[in-house]
């Protein structure tokens, strides 16, 4: 576990060092700001445009932040060979993959709370009632960001250049908020007398369902959020990271360097 901390650690200080970090935790906290701006539009649901904005800004630029390091740091490593450096040394190459995902992972959690605080100021600011299905959306969104990153690792592993995975991983990101969709769509299919259904439910599943984590879409209004559904969300989101992850270590284990 010390080298696992120790690789995290140095993925922390790497991510820190980095523009593109500053670049995009800059633009995230301009928009949430400028959603005060938009919400003046809107009469009395100006809190509720300040939150659907602020939100999805925040899952947006929590999203770039850990595509770009996952990406920039498993892949960079790989291309200039000094990830030899790091495997000569007493480490193993799963405690590489789990100390680099963690590392990543723990940045991703800062930017989160720190524009989840400036979005909740603002908030106040404008008399917002507190509602505690707040923090479970932020939760939520964090736990978006572990199984992006989870997969982000694992295509730059396969991958050949940082635009491919990024463009792969970006692609997962934007199937996986349509996925409930596949249903409907393999419905309409068997009406027309085409039977795809197991190709259908094989990307259903092998997708992952970030619809299925958008607890943001409960804020304000009286839908009732049931403990036991949280709990399968949760388990959901933190065993499809696992099995990514030491997919990841499987492959990375195979490879020459």
């Amino acid at each position: 576990m010390k080298k696992i901390f120790a690789i995290a650690e140095y993925t922390i200080k790497e991510n820190i060092r980095h523009k593109v970090f500053y670049t995009i935790l800059l633009f995230a906290l301009v928009i949430i700001i400028s959603s005060v701006l938009f919400s003046m539009l809107s009469g009395e649901e100006e809190t509720r445009v300040i939150l659907d904005i602020g939100l999805g800004a925040i899952e947006i630029f929590a999203f770039l932040s850990a595509i770009f390091a996952a990406v920039g740091l498993v892949l960079g490593e790989m291309e200039n060979k000094s990830i030899s450096l790091i495997l000569t040394r007493p480490v193993r190459r799963f405690e590489y993959i789990w100390g680099r995902y963690s590392g990543i992972l723990s940045i991703s959690l800062f930017n989160i709370l720190l524009m989840s605080s400036g979005l909740l100021f603002l908030l106040f600011v404008k008399g917002w009632s507190f509602d505690f299905r707040f923090l479970l959306a932020v939760t939520f969104i964090f736990l978006k960001v572990v199984i992006i990153s989870a997969l982000a690792i694992l295509i730059s592993l396969i991958s050949t250049s940082p635009i491919s995975s990024i463009s792969v991983t970006f692609f997962l990101w934007v199937l996986g908020h349509v996925t409930d969709h596949l249903k409907y769509l393999n419905h309409v299919l068997l009406e027309e007398g085409v039977k795809i259904t197991i190709f259908l439910k094989a990307i259903y599943y092998l997708l992952p369902n970030f619809q299925y984590l958008n607890i943001k879409d409960y804020i304000g209004y009286p839908n009732p959020l049931v403990g036991t559904t949280i709990f399968w969300q949760v388990a959901y989101s933190l065993a499809y990271a696992s099995v990514a992850t030491w997919l990841s270590v499987l492959v990375f284990s195979r490879k020459e360097f």
